[in-house]
C-alpha cells in the first residue's frame, strides 16, 4: 500500500503530464520511497511468472526491506548493473518455440518500480484508442472497440 506522500507525488506526476509540463525528480522518488518498492514487490508477487528464477537462481518471494534498500543504494551510487537475462524456449501451439527472457528478481523489482512511475506519466496522455501494452487493454479489447464502432 502506497503512503499518502507517495500517492500525492504520483498524482502530481500525472497532473504535470496532463498539463504538458516537464516531470522532475523522478530518480529521487525511486530512491526515497520505500513504499513504492513494496508496492512493486506486491505487483510482481501476484504475477504468475514472478517466482521464476533468473540467472542468479533467486526468486522474488520473501520481500525484505533490506533487499530493496540495497537496490536503492546501488542505484543512488550508480553501481546498479542489470544481470543478463536467462533465455528459455516454450512451445507454441504450432510446434515452434517462442523465446522467453527470465530476468533476475532484483531486475524485475527495479523494472516494476520504474513501470509504476512511467505509467503515471504516460497513461493519462495516451489516446483512448491506444490498446497496446496498457493495463486492462489488449488486442481483444481493440477488436471489441472496432466491432462496436
Amino acid at each position: 500500500m502506497l503512503s499518502e506522500r507517495t500517492l500525492k507525488k504520483l498524482q502530481g506526476i500525472r497532473k504535470c503530464s496532463i498539463n504538458g509540463h516537464k516531470v522532475k525528480d523522478l530518480y529521487q522518488l525511486v530512491l526515497n520511497a520505500p513504499d513504492l518498492w513494496e508496492q512493486a514487490y506486491g505487483n510482481i508477487y501476484n504475477n504468475k511468472g514472478g517466482m521464476t528464477p533468473g540467472v542468479d537462481g533467486l526468486t522474488i518471494d520473501g520481500y525484505s526491506e533490506e533487499r530493496a534498500a540495497n537496490l536503492r543504494e546501488l542505484l543512488s551510487e550508480n553501481r546498479y548493473v542489470p544481470s543478463p537475462v536467462k533465455r528459455a524456449y516454450i512451445p507454441k501451439p504450432n510446434g515452434k518455440l517462442r523465446p522467453l527472457g527470465k530476468p533476475t528478481a532484483s531486475d524485475k523489482l527495479v523494472q516494476e518500480v520504474w513501470r509504476i512511475i512511467l505509467e503515471s506519466i504516460y497513461e493519462p496522455v495516451f489516446k483512448d484508442s491506444s490498446h497496446g501494452f496498457r493495463m486492462k487493454r489488449s488486442c481483444h479489447t481493440a477488436l471489441k472497440r472496432i466491432v462496436s464502432t
